[in-house]
């Protein structure tokens, strides 16, 4: 039994271990040329951590990522609303970890590589139709930066990883059309700054039109003794509001968000500060 995967992230490379972990062999089809750390933070919950573990990735996990003691909850004033214990100290048995999305991909991607060979981890394959056959589905790909074919692949399943823009998704389910936007538009960065509160602490400050998170993703200062510190800026607009479509890759413009914080420095976190300060991000 074969099992083709399309979408080489998160989701898909942890498939992948999965069933090789129970000796079922899979290989990974991403549309990008490069698998590259891409992202701002990810906080990942105990029961997807306990996967992670069963998968022995613990030690990876604990080198790159914060362990989150608790997730608070404060007014736009800073004021604290309520604080609740997570992870171990919330008594599950896994942590929770507060870590960059990029390095948990490249984790997972370094994992994927040695236990199922580079030669199953197939990137410029963006999956564009399949049929079934009597042992099971042929899939067709084409590297999508040229357009031209990348080879069909025979397998006993397919499963399709390949994010909200699925083209299975399009194909079993055309008549959905695109994801519906919810009206949230957010805005996010990564900005060496001091440690706040316990230094493991996941916060949420504002009411349901305007809310910051943040909460540190390195254990470790820097040579400045500042902290990687992932932070997002959310605004819930009107229905009727228009946004020009996401990216998750787009640089923002401060002008469209920043006046909305400008007030919420607390005296144990200066939001503006961590806006303003943030550097950007360079995708390629």
């Amino acid at each position: 039994m074969t099992i083709l995967i399309a979408g080489g992230g998160i989701g898909g490379l942890t498939l992948a271990l999965s069933l090789h972990q129970i000796g079922v062999p899979a290989r990974v089809f991403e549309s990008v040329s490069e698998l590259k750390p891409l992202g701002v933070g990810i906080n990942v919950l105990p029961h997807a951590v306990r996967e992670l573990i069963e998968l022995g990735l613990l030690d990876r996990l604990d080198a790159a990522g914060v362990r989150t003691r608790e997730l608070a909850y404060f007014s736009k004033h800073g004021k604290p609303i309520w604080s609740e214990a997570r992870g171990l100290e919330a008594g599950y048995k896994w942590p929770q970890f507060s870590i960059h999305r990029g390095t948990l991909q490249q984790i997972l991607l370094d994992a994927a590589v040695e236990r199922l060979g580079r030669e199953n981890i197939l990137t410029s394959h963006h999956l564009t139709g399949w049929t079934e056959t009597a042992g099971g589905v042929r899939a067709e790909f084409i590297d999508k930066a040229t357009g031209k074919p990348a080879g069909a692949y025979e397998g006993d399943l397919l499963i399709a990883a390949d994010g909200i823009h699925s083209a299975v998704r399009e194909k079993l389910y055309p008549q959905e059309g695109p994801p519906i936007w919810n009206g949230r538009i957010l805005w996010r960065g990564v900005t060496p700054d001091n440690a706040f509160l316990t230094g493991r602490t996941m916060i949420m400050a504002g009411h349901e039109i305007l809310k910051f998170v943040c909460y540190p993703i390195s254990k470790t200062p820097d040579a400045g003794g500042k902290y990687q510190i992932n932070w997002v800026a959310e605004r819930h607009m009107p229905p009727t509001y228009q946004w020009r479509r996401e990216d998750y890759n787009r640089t923002a413009k401060l002008d469209e968000f920043l006046p909305w914080f400008r007030d919420w420095k607390f005296d144990w976190l200066d939001v503006p500060g961590l806006i303003e300060n943030c550097p950007p991000l360079n995708y390629p």
